[in-house]
């Protein structure tokens, strides 16, 4: 987890403040004045609306109460917004001063907004870290990191981190160098890799990061570049504390995490503030989508049922982004035993490598080659971007099976979020029958991504549908 991050949700917290200022507000008008009448409109109430506003950003960014959050306790917390309070009550009374405005404000207003402010503000943040420590950070959603370190070390680096670390990431599991000891667990977190399976464990597991600690005397040194770069091309952000140094690799980020400095080697890093305009863009595309799904699904669940009778929705559990599993929604195009009959038809398999696909699939109704041909089928899938699962646009999200096949290069490829279309599906789509070209067009997406490139892959994914181009 970087700064930016961290910075992301200072802005939150300032959103969540400010929110508070503006019920507080409304709250203490409705308490003077019985009900929200001209008073809240009129240009007084207005202009005092509008700087202390800006006046609690002053004083947010001043006092910096976001740094220390997850270590006060109800105490200190309310403490810390009850003198927060009163910096804004004051700098707050100084303008009014200044334009010699006190007189024309009523005072029963000024108490019960600064009382309201303090309680309701209080309440909320209180909401605010459980919603972060309870729900977030426990959540598939949350940073996920392994520590890669030794058995002497372990203990003090777990300290740390959970001395440290609030709520950006969870440690998922442990990799000891020095000892065999898989299955045991440290500090309650398990150790499932050593020197010789890390990778093989990497790659099954749900990572976001590595944080990779090893004492300076240590004889590993001389192979960490080979390490780095073998979970860089797996597509997982390693985090190397710079107590280690001598590498020829060239640092990307250089940041602090849980009291360490570290060097961030990625083979590719993203924007947060890019990421999350992405995860706006997906919200919208996904509440237009789900509205059209919910009207086209009473046209085509009829059909669907009238020639094969069972689920109109077919739901398949698929992995996405650093491997977190996922159940994926689509219309039913095939018949109810399409699964079980899956092994049958796989010496028909027209894909090299490790995808299914074959032509005039038998298990595909009549009904379904119609959803298919117009991609119809996809739509339930904008729930699935709403969740956050999925994305408007990012790499096909693999089944189990084939994941569990992957070499550790072919997993950078879910380094984003998968998506509801991709740079594959529109360079040809099912006339792609290799399974390494898939990959090398999602990872030249994944290298090449912008927030425009999606937009065309969107745009060149409305003409393949018209005209039908590469869909089966």
């Amino acid at each position: 987890m970087n700064l930016k991050k961290r910075d992301l949700f200072n802005k939150y917290l300032l959103l969540v403040d400010l929110c508070c200022i503006i019920i507080s507000f409304l709250l203490a008008t409705w308490i003077r004045y019985g009900k929200i009448t001209k008073a809240w409109f009129n240009n007084l109430y207005a202009w005092f609306f509008i700087s202390v506003l800006l006046l609690y950003i002053s004083v947010f960014y001043f006092y910096d109460t976001f740094s220390k959050l997850f270590k006060r306790g109800f105490l200190e917390e309310l403490t810390i917004v009850i003198k927060v309070n009163c910096i804004l009550t004051v700098t707050s009374t100084a303008v009014m001063f200044i334009f010699q405005e006190g007189a024309s404000y009523s005072r029963v207003f000024f108490l019960c907004f600064f009382l309201l402010n303090i309680l309701i503000t209080f309440i909320v943040r209180q909401y605010f870290k459980i919603l972060l420590l309870a729900v977030y950070k426990k959540s598939k959603y949350s940073y996920k990191i392994m520590i890669i370190t030794t058995s002497e070390q372990a203990k003090e680096v777990l300290h740390q981190v959970n001395s440290e670390n609030d709520w950006e990431y969870q440690v998922t599991c442990l990799t000891i160098l020095d000892k065999p000891m898989v299955g045991q667990k440290i500090e309650g977190i398990e150790v499932k890799a050593d020197l010789l399976n890390m990778f093989e464990v990497a790659r099954h597991q749900v990572l976001d990061g590595i944080f990779l600690h090893i004492p300076g005397d240590y004889a590993l040194r001389p192979d960490l570049e080979e390490i780095i770069l073998e979970f860089e091309n797996m597509g997982i952000t390693v985090n190397l504390s710079i107590n280690t140094f001598g590498l020829k690799l060239h640092e990307k980020v250089v940041q602090k995490i849980s009291g360490y400095h570290v060097l961030t080697f990625s083979s590719k890093l993203f924007s947060v503030s890019q990421l999350h305009l992405k995860r706006l863009v997906d919200l919208a595309g996904g509440l237009v989508g789900c509205f059209l799904t919910v009207v086209f699904g009473f046209l085509i669940a009829p059909a669907i049922y009238i020639e094969s009778p069972g689920p109109i929705l077919f739901s398949q559990i698929r992995v996405g982004r650093n491997g977190r599993r996922f159940r994926i929604y689509k219309f039913r195009s095939m018949y109810v035993d399409a699964e079980e009959r899956k092994l049958e038809l796989m010496a028909q398999n027209e894909m090299n490598g490790f995808m299914f696909k074959i032509k005039d699939d038998p298990r595909i109704t009549k009904v379904g080659k119609f959803l298919r041909k117009t991609s119809l089928d996809e739509f339930p899938q904008f729930f699935n971007i709403l969740k956050g699962d999925m994305s408007l646009v990012g790499t096909r999200p693999p089944t189990e099976d084939e994941f569990l096949q992957y070499e550790g290069r072919h997993r950078r490829r879910l380094a984003l979020r998968s998506g509801l279309t991709g740079l594959w599906q529109v360079s040809g789509r099912s006339d792609i029958n290799d399974f390494e070209e898939v990959v090398k067009l999602d990872l030249d997406y994944i290298d090449n991504w912008s927030l425009m490139m999606d937009i065309k892959i969107l745009l060149k994914t409305i003409w393949v549908v018209l005209v039908n181009r590469g869909s089966r």
